[in-house]
């Protein structure tokens, strides 16, 4: 059996994955496994919302491809476009979707907080990361309060989706199956 090739772990004079795990944590920083936790949490919640955020972008848009039957130009229209979606930015994309969606529900407000307590644990001083005039690693009840804002965003993201995106598609489609598509 061939061996693995483990330049890094040999350059850092490393063994194991343990190992790794331990040498990277005391380099990266001097956080508590309970600070870590926490840091991770935030980026996981942050990732769940900004994924329903591209989800809308690429729903939204979509339409708008010059699609044809050249399945070949398609798929690279479709590749291309899939990128561009990728490339946004968690803000970018929420300072357009925000006006559009805070009217539907006002459970979307807490989406720039999050984005904010997100962007203070990844590039500042994590004893001054703060979510809604309150700090998540000295107060507990401020992560849970986080985790809820994501879940109640979660749980209204997809009514929403259905409103704007969804439904105005099925209602044209029963159009154009009832009335075909001469008038369009």
């Amino acid at each position: 059996m061939e061996k693995k090739e483990n330049k890094y772990m040999d350059l850092l004079n490393i063994q194991n994955e343990i190992q790794v795990h331990e040498e990277i944590k005391k380099m990266s920083s001097n956080l508590s496994d309970k600070e870590h936790l926490i840091i991770s949490s935030i980026l996981e919640m942050h990732a769940a919302v900004e994924i329903e955020l591209r989800r809308i972008f690429y729903h939204t848009f979509y339409s708008h491809l010059f699609l044809t039957n050249d399945e070949k130009q398609n798929e690279k229209t479709i590749k291309n476009f899939e990128i561009s979606i990728s490339k946004l930015g968690f803000i970018e994309m929420w300072r357009i979707l925000k006006t559009t969606m805070i009217p539907w529900y006002q459970d979307f407000e807490s989406i720039e907080d999050i984005n904010t307590v997100r962007n203070q644990v990844t590039h500042a001083d994590i004893s001054k990361a703060n979510y809604k005039n309150r700090n998540p690693f000295l107060n507990p009840d401020c992560l849970a309060q986080i985790y809820f804002d994501v879940w109640a965003i979660k749980q209204v993201i997809p009514k929403y989706f259905w409103s704007t995106i969804k439904r105005p598609k099925v209602q044209l489609e029963r159009y154009v199956k009832k009335y075909g598509d001469g008038e369009l």
